[in-house]
């Protein structure tokens, strides 16, 4: 591990609450309210707690072996071996799960904003500068996700705008059906917190190590009042029967604000909203290139990753994405995250048990 590259506590706090906050925050009101209501909001609480949990336990095991990087990690733990397979794995998976987000993003903007323009084209413009940002590494991203972190914030700012049409009647009373539909909900929440396993990369990059775990708590912290904000003006501002029958309840609050001098002010928030959503697929990569990097021992990835965009854009211009594919894509990759963040620990913990 490069130890001259490093990362402040607040770039690693907004890097992991960066790669939590992306396109699942944009259906998260609709899933929820059709899981248990609009008392579903209780259950980000629980999920955001859950996470936490998650979280300190990672850095827990990473304290282990805090310098050690992504592959000299898992091989500690796992042997060379196992250890070799689990972080190919975990880079196909972090590499998938980017190229997922990244088209998702750009059928929202084809829907909204780019109508007659293909997918493949759109992705091709995005690729320039994601190219630019994981190839500049862990330090020029995280530099990256600071900087638009109060565009972040002015987005959500935004929504209270919608609250002149709310109507606090729509969530009340807070418990209608019990807690029971409130618990069953509760993996839906925690499931959009997935970004959690970046801890185990981005850690020996922390400069103040001793701040690790305050930090997990604080971005998991972050995350679970974003998810509230959202899903509370959400629940708010739109009926139960409105909130369970848009797609995208988050695109379609944003989409009706509107400004006595300003037009179209739907396109600024949602190419704003771009912004917010990209430091979640440039992490993603930046990750996979990682594994696959010191995996195959390259020098440089910068080759790796321009001939795995080629791949992306092939990709994307034979399947023809759509929304009805890539919900299939979602579903595979979070059902592959709750895996990894539940029993990666517990591989690790065996392992540790074996090696000892």
């Amino acid at each position: 591990m490069n130890g001259k590259i490093n990362i402040s506590i607040l770039q690693f706090i907004l890097m992991i609450f960066g790669v939590q906050i992306g396109i699942g925050m944009l259906a998260l009101p609709r899933e929820l309210a059709n899981k248990s209501g609009t008392s579903s909001w209780i259950a980000i609480i629980f999920g955001g707690i859950i996470c936490t949990i998650i979280s300190i336990t990672f850095i827990k095991i990473r304290e282990k072996a805090p310098t050690k990087s992504f592959v000299d990690f898992f091989t500690f733990y796992l042997g060379k071996i196992l250890g070799k397979i689990i972080v190919f794995l975990f880079s196909i998976y972090f590499l998938y799960m980017g190229y997922t987000v990244i088209v998702r993003t750009i059928l929202y903007i084809q829907s909204y904003i780019l109508q007659q323009t293909s997918v493949t084209i759109v992705l091709l413009i995005f690729l320039v500068p994601t190219f630019q940002l994981v190839s500049g590494g862990v330090h020029l991203i995280a530099k990256y996700i600071e900087t638009i972190f109060p565009i972040i914030v002015f987005v959500l700012l935004m929504l209270l705008f919608t609250l002149k049409d709310m109507n606090i009647y729509f969530i009340l009373p807070i418990i209608k059906d019990g807690w029971l539909p409130i618990f069953k909900t509760i993996p839906t929440t925690t499931m959009s917190f997935l970004g959690i396993e970046v801890i185990f990369i981005i850690y020996p990059y922390l400069k103040e190590k001793e701040k690790a775990i305050k930090g997990v708590i604080i971005a998991n912290a972050m995350s679970t009042f974003t998810y509230l904000f959202v899903t509370l003006i959400c629940f708010v501002v739109y009926s139960p029967y409105e909130i369970s029958r848009i797609y995208e309840p988050v695109i379609d609050i944003l989409s009706v604000l509107e400004f006595q001098y300003v037009e179209r002010l739907d396109f600024v928030l949602l190419s704003l909203f771009l912004l917010v959503i990209s430091k979640t697929w440039v992490t993603y990569l930046w990750v996979g290139m990682c594994g696959i990097t010191e995996l195959f021992k390259l020098k440089s990835y910068v080759f790796v990753l321009f001939i795995l965009f080629v791949v992306f854009v092939l990709m994307t211009y034979i399947l023809i994405p759509t929304f009805s594919t890539t919900n299939i894509w979602i579903n595979y990759i979070t059902i592959t995250g709750i895996c990894i963040i539940i029993g990666m620990p517990i591989i690790l913990w065996i392992g540790g048990l074996i090696k000892k």
